[in-house]
């Protein structure tokens, strides 16, 4: 009973009776190969957190931007030691993401990911490097959800 795994492009047929496919994927099969630059952009919630991506191919080569509002951090006057723990939180998250996790000037806590790579779009690409960047940040999103609100999606 050995049943073959299925792959891109049947899960891709299979939802092209969905008006707006599961994270935009019915529009990967345009974009393999393509000569002119190809954009994709979706968005997608973990944990609360809203991530934006955006997929640029052209040829051989894909750029990928994911970006996520994790938030405000609390003033000190709302709520000190949430806002204390945030920090240490924000902080070992920057070392350990290679500062990808940044507060912004108006205290809002932001992760971005720009990514290329010399390999064509797929599926598969798209799919494997959004859930890398998720592995390495579940804990600290976990940890910040704590102390910290995501921003509520519209």
């Amino acid at each position: 009973m050995n049943q073959a795994l299925p792959t891109a492009q049947d899960f891709i047929e299979a939802t092209q009776h969905v008006e707006n496919g599961p994270l935009g994927l019915d529009h990967m099969a345009g974009l393999r190969g393509a000569a002119e630059p190809q954009t994709m952009n979706f968005t997608f919630e973990y944990q609360g957190f809203v991530f934006a991506v955006r997929a640029d191919a052209k040829e051989q080569r894909t750029n990928m931007t994911f970006n996520a509002n994790l938030g405000s951090l609390p003033f000190t006057a709302e709520d000190p030691v949430a806002r204390a723990n945030a920090m240490t939180v924000l902080s070992a998250a920057s070392r350990a993401l290679g500062g990808r996790v940044k507060m912004t000037r108006r205290q809002r806590i932001v992760l971005t990911e720009d990514i290329v790579i010399d390999e064509p779009l797929t599926p598969i690409l798209l799919m494997s490097r959004a859930a890398r960047l998720l592995l390495r940040a579940k804990p600290y999103l976990e940890l910040l959800s704590d102390y910290i609100r995501p921003p509520k999606s519209t």
